[in-house]
């Protein structure tokens, strides 16, 4: 008679289980941002525009400036940006990693440092775009990366109106946190700095050390770079003479960039407050290796004993030593191959014929198993 299957004896709450972690196990879809096309071209449209009174609309385009970007680095597929080999030696990089930046003041003193690097090292820009009419510049055609857009300034009416350095990235990201490309913003609307009468400002540039200790390292002297709007307006010489600081005076409203000549073993950082520059400068000693043991002296050898001159064997026949074996060696040899051949390593050698029948008759018997199951 044949066995009826009992779904009675099944284990429902087993078989569930079993159902939960085949269905976690399978690929789940996960929402993300899609991976970029770095092949295609970059598109960049910027908007300078002047807004005179707090919730006003009177707004003013800012037309006719020039307005230069400065590619740093490239972006991958993942949005992840590499430096430039040009820029990944700037000493005073304020992060290790720029992928990690996540607020405003820190790409903030990455425009500055950067912006500094680039007029020290009179790096060209990428492109040079000059505002419309409607405030707009339009950069076409770029490469994706990230970028520096230098400062831009315009005289007009007794006013000056200054826009900061800034980094932007193309292609740029939505509300949706999806990728954009072209890329459009509107800089921060700016007032009038002056009106009718410009004055003068004073502004310092002030050294100071992070170098406890290692005060005989200090150079004594260093020179800084200042620019005026993105262009080299003096280079200064600040030491232990001038209480390594420098004062001046120029007409308000611009925007300045200080950058140091950097020797040693030192590293800069710079901040700003007001109208100061303060560039610190931290030295870096080296690492001191360790001195290596002083192996121990070797003890002197002893002299050896001189040996014993050998006595002269006598003569001995090889009757008299071997019984029954005649006295040429090569007859000696001859009698010793059974001694050799025990010696020999043993065979470890096994048989693989019996493994082919072993395997068809184990065939058999699991035929047979299945044919008398079906029978019960």
């Amino acid at each position: 008679m044949k066995r009826k299957f009992a779904w009675r004896k099944l284990n429902i709450p087993a078989l569930l289980l079993i159902a939960l972690i085949v269905f976690l196990s399978l690929p789940v879809s996960v929402s993300a941002r899609k991976p970029l096309d770095t092949n295609q071209a970059g598109d960049l449209t910027l908007q300078y525009l002047s807004n005179e009174a707090e919730n006003s609309d009177n707004i003013i385009p800012i037309t006719g400036v020039p307005v230069k970007i400065y590619k740093v680095a490239e972006i991958n597929p993942n949005g992840s940006f590499t430096l430039w080999n040009t820029y990944k030696n700037i000493s005073n990089f304020p992060v290790t990693d720029i992928n990690k930046i996540d607020n405003q003041d820190t790409w903030k003193q990455v425009a500055n440092v950067i912006g500094g690097f680039i007029y020290q090292n009179k790096i060209g820009p990428v492109a040079t775009m000059t505002t419309d009419g409607e405030g707009n510049v339009h950069f076409t055609g770029i490469d994706m990366g990230l970028y520096y857009v230098g400062p831009v300034v315009k005289e007009a009416n007794d006013c000056i109106y200054s826009f900061d350095p800034f980094m932007i990235s193309v292609p740029g990201l939505d509300d949706d946190d999806n990728w954009v490309n072209p890329v459009n913003a509107v800089v921060a609307k700016v007032k009038c700095k002056i009106t009718m009468l410009p004055k003068d400002v004073s502004y310092e540039v002030l050294k100071t050390w992070n170098d406890s200790g290692y005060e005989a390292y200090r150079p004594s002297s260093i020179t800084v770079t200042l620019y005026l709007d993105g262009a080299e307006y003096k280079t200064v010489t600040l030491s232990a003479a001038n209480n390594w600081r420098y004062s001046w005076t120029y007409m308000e409203g611009h925007i300045w960039t200080v950058s140091e000549h950097v020797t040693g073993r030192y590293t800069v950082s710079l901040t700003t407050g007001g109208n100061t520059f303060r560039i610190t400068n931290t030295y870096n000693p080296p690492e001191t290796p360790d001195t290596p043991d002083t192996p121990d002296t070797p003890n002197t050898p002893q002299t050896p004993d001189t040996p014993q001159t050998p006595q002269t064997p006598q003569t001995t026949s090889s009757t008299n030593v071997f019984p029954g074996l005649p006295e040429v060696l090569g007859a000696v040899r001859d009698k010793l191959p059974q001694v050799l051949g025990a010696r020999r390593l043993p065979q470890t050698g096994q048989l693989w014929w019996p493994l082919p029948v072993l395997v068809i008759v184990g065939i058999l018997l699991i035929i047979r198993g299945i044919k008398k199951n079906k029978e019960a």
